[in-house]
C-alpha cells in the first residue's frame, strides 16, 4: 500500500464560526494535492471533522495515512470510535455523542485504509489568516 500525508489546516477551533475555511493537503509519492473550503456556522471541531472526511474522500484505494492535524479532539477520538459504534454511537456513559453524523462520515471513509494520527502545530502549514 501507499504511504500518505494528510495535512488538515483550520481557519480557527473556535466554539462558533459563522464563517470558515479548512484546507487539506495530501501527499503521496513527492506528488501534492491541495483544496480549500469555506464553511458557515459550523464548530471548531465540526471544521477539522469535515476536513478530515473530505480529504479521505478523496482517496481513490486503501492507502497507509498519517493524518497530521492540531486536534485533539479528532485524533483522540479516532481512538473511541469501535466503542462508540459497538455501543450504538453513544458515550461509555449512555450520553448522546456529539457530531455522530460526522463520526460516522469519518468511520466510513477511514474503513479501507490502516490510519495514525499525529498531533502536531499546523501553523507551518497555514498560508492564510483566520477569517
Amino acid at each position: 500500500m501507499q504511504q500518505v500525508d494528510i495535512f488538515l489546516i483550520t481557519s480557527s477551533h473556535a466554539p462558533k464560526l459563522k464563517k470558515a475555511w479548512y484546507r487539506y493537503i495530501l501527499v503521496c509519492q513527492g506528488k501534492t494535492l491541495e483544496k480549500r473550503s469555506e464553511i458557515q456556522d459550523v464548530t471548531g471541531h465540526q471544521l477539522v471533522m469535515e476536513c478530515a472526511v473530505a480529504a479521505l474522500q478523496r482517496m481513490i484505494r486503501p492507502a497507509v495515512i498519517t493524518i497530521h492535524t492540531d486536534s485533539y479532539y479528532l485524533a483522540n477520538g479516532h481512538g473511541k470510535m469501535a466503542g462508540w459504534k459497538s455501543a450504538g454511537w453513544k458515550r461509555e456513559n449512555g450520553q448522546a455523542l456529539k457530531n455522530v453524523d460526522l463520526w460516522k462520515d469519518l468511520e466510513k471513509a477511514l474503513q479501507p485504509h490502516a490510519v495514525r494520527f499525529k498531533v502536531e502545530s499546523m501553523l507551518p502549514y497555514s498560508k492564510e489568516g483566520s477569517t
